[in-house]
């Protein structure tokens, strides 16, 4: 991804200048459906927690508040065709699981045991930088419910 800003320094070529207006930003779409999350953060969870533990956190939650039972996706839908979305449950969830990737997001920038995704593309770059990488991070988590039938 790319960040609207500021790059540091001055550039006075017109072909370097990238990345200053929304105009230059990158887009794309994607299709959504019930039962997805969407997690949209800042670079201090991404840094920090591989794309896989992320995953593994949703589905943990999920299972946690039973959106999915057993992993069972087959029973979601039936509970769907029931009639039951789960809408209010989800609405006084969604925080716990925005408030467990920040604090994961925490623990490994703190951890200078374990490389981090930064410290690997560090080291890709001959940058060497062990552990995590302390920043701010902000999180929304969004859980697509729909309406109770």
């Amino acid at each position: 991804p790319h960040q609207l800003g500021w790059t540091g320094k001055d550039v006075d070529d017109v072909e370097e200048r990238l990345f200053e207006t929304s105009s230059e930003c990158c887009t794309s779409s994607i299709h959504i459906r019930r039962g997805d999350i969407i997690i949209m953060a800042t670079d201090g969870l991404f840094d920090n927690v591989e794309l896989e533990d992320v995953t593994n956190i949703a589905l943990e939650w999920e299972q946690k508040n039973r959106f999915i039972t057993g992993g069972d996706m087959a029973e979601r839908a039936k509970r769907w065709q029931q009639g039951s979305s789960m809408t209010t449950e989800s609405a006084e969830a969604v925080q716990d699981l925005a408030q467990a990737l920040v604090e994961r997001a925490r623990e490994n920038s703190l951890d200078n045991t374990k490389d981090s995704p930064f410290a690997i593309l560090a080291k890709e770059n001959d940058v060497m930088w062990n552990g995590g990488m302390p920043d701010d991070c902000t999180v929304l988590a969004m859980h697509i419910v729909g309406a109770e039938a």
